[in-house]
């Protein structure tokens, strides 16, 4: 039987039977691409190959803007590779060639300092310190403000310590300012020559009021913000020797001394060993690649050496002198002991100080963790207390928080502790 409906009610039912086909149509494609996708994607997926547009996985978003940068970088310049400028031409990276170049623009004046400068280090390389010390001269005459600490070893081993004392303090202000880093090698300078004045004091018996001098050494101002922090571990260590001492902290000494001793290691005699010479060198070239162990015997002779040890200063210059490659390598460090030995005549016949304990075949990696050398650092902060006044004990003692009171043994004991536990060998 034919059901006649009125006209408004036959449109509404024909609407609801069109959308229920549409919907039933929609689920049926969904399923299909469901099942045919793996069991992903949808009406979307299936359209755009098998890919949701709507939701994309973050790993996916990341990979398509990856794909973006790298497309908008494609024609940016590399240096050493491409031009900064698009169809301009490229030109071989050649240091040499730069140098030229350099020299070519640079004025008249300015390749006569870059000349002067040369001439004096290799004739500080050469132990030649006189034509040093004029080249340098020159140097500063033409460029009053040129950075060169070099000139002021020279002035050094001249004998002439306030000079260096102003070369290095000015030259350590240029470098900090310019670089903000810590000119640990300027600081060091400028503080030996100012030992080195008190030390001839000493020597003269000259009196004088408490720790001045007259004229006074040039010093490197200290400025209101942090000091940048040397990250060199020898040379750090070898400032805070250097420092302390000037500022008269003995207990900042006596640590700072047992360090590098430490790093240094043991003396390597030269009798009853099966290596030769050469082997020996071979091995020790190998082990201290980083010149911890040259750096720490130089600047420790320097220190014995400006504060009036003459005995220990030598020992220890000529054990840096071993560390060198060959006596005279491309950094100053290789010059240095060889000029201090022969400034001061120290060269004899002696042999080295010898201990059978140093192991030649000890792993590259051993200055980090510095185990040779700790029994040698120990003794050295219990020898070094031992050596000190009762005012300076309490003086010590005071200036790390710690009881000063009692007697010099007990005050002794309690010094040798903090300082051993301070670097760490308790």
């Amino acid at each position: 039987n034919i059901i006649k409906l009125p006209a408004l009610d036959y449109q509404i039912h024909l609407m609801r039977s069109i959308t229920i086909a549409v919907l039933c149509f929609s689920s049926w494609d969904y399923a299909v691409s469901f099942s045919s996708n793996g069991g992903g994607g949808g009406v979307g997926a299936s359209r755009n190959g098998g890919k949701d547009q709507r939701h994309i996985t973050a790993a996916e978003k990341a990979r398509r803007e990856e794909e973006q940068r790298r497309k908008e970088r494609a024609f940016d310049a590399v240096p050493g590779k491409t031009s900064a400028i698009p169809g301009a031409k490229d030109f071989e990276i050649n240091v040499q060639r730069t140098q030229l170049d350099w020299n070519d623009q640079a004025s008249g004046s300015e390749r006569e300092v870059r000349e002067y400068t040369s001439k004096g280090l290799q004739a500080l390389k050469m132990l030649q310190l006189e034509e040093a010390d004029e080249a340098f001269n020159m140097v500063y005459q033409m460029k009053p403000h040129a950075y060169c600490w070099q000139a002021g070893v020279v002035k050094f081993y001249l004998k002439d310590y306030y000079g260096a004392a102003e070369i290095f303090a000015k030259n350590a202000m240029f470098y900090e300012t310019k670089f903000g880093v810590m000119a640990s090698e300027e600081r060091i300078w400028r503080d030996a020559c100012e030992l080195k004045l008190l030390s001839e004091m000493y020597k003269e018996k000259v009196k004088y009021k408490g720790r001045d001098l007259d004229p006074p050494v040039f010093r490197v101002p200290e400025t209101d913000g942090v000091r940048p922090k040397e990250t060199r571990k020898v040379l750090r260590i070898a400032a805070d020797l250097l420092s302390s001492t000037v500022e008269s902290d003995l207990s900042t000494t006596v640590l700072a001394r047992a360090k590098l001793r430490s790093i240094c290691g043991e003396y390597d005699g030269v009798d009853g060993k099966e290596q030769n010479e050469s082997e020996r060198k071979i091995q020790r070239n190998k082990i201290d690649r980083k010149m911890w162990r040259l750096n720490a015997w130089y600047y420790l002779g320097l220190h014995y050496d400006v504060t009036g040890d003459t005995e220990e200063s030598k020992n220890c210059m000529k054990m840096a002198l071993r560390q060198c490659i060959g006596g005279n390598g491309s950094d100053i460090i290789h010059t240095l002991p060889m000029l201090h030995m022969s400034t001061r005549d120290w060269f004899d016949d002696d042999n080295f100080e010898e201990d059978d304990g140093f192991d030649f075949h000890a792993e590259e990696d051993s200055f980090d963790q510095l185990p040779q050398g700790t029994l040698n650092a120990v003794e050295s902060i219990k020898e070094s207390v031992d050596t000190m006044r009762l005012s300076a004990l309490q003086k010590s003692l005071k200036l790390r928080g710690l009881k000063s009171s009692g007697s010099k043994s007990i005050l002794k004991s309690r010094l040798q502790r903090c300082l051993l536990e301070d670097a760490g060998f308790e």
